[in-house]
């Protein structure tokens, strides 16, 4: 019983420590996938938009299973897609970035490798 209480009190010291290194916030990859599911490409001002890093938002980690889902995802990939054109021909976007994700109205970048 001791040991079993030592062993949950380090991981989840293990984790919230973990979680305060990377200094990022409580956001999470379904959050920025659906986001990106339901967006109404229509209704974006290309005036006014806010633009993350998704480096600000998620951990490494967190950033490839990303990736992984946005590269396996057709619908995923095109609203990518439309997105990141819809915001390089306004010039709000460079060409070494691409639209990864919504979160909060947000739209999440990513640099391209």
């Amino acid at each position: 019983m001791i040991a079993c209480a030592l062993l949950l009190t380090l991981t989840f010291g293990t984790t919230n420590s973990a979680q305060a290194q990377q200094g990022k916030q409580t956001s999470n990859v379904g959050q920025i996938v659906s986001g990106l599911i339901n967006v109404n490409i229509g209704a974006i001002n290309v005036n006014a938009v806010d633009l993350v890093d998704v480096n600000n938002v998620l951990n490494d980690n967190d950033v490839r299973i990303l990736d992984n889902i946005l590269n396996h995802s057709p619908i995923l990939s095109n609203n990518s897609d439309i997105l990141t054109n819809l915001l390089r021909d306004a010039n709000v976007l460079d060409q070494n970035s691409v639209v990864v994700g919504i979160l909060g109205g947000a739209i999440i970048t990513q640099a391209l490798q």
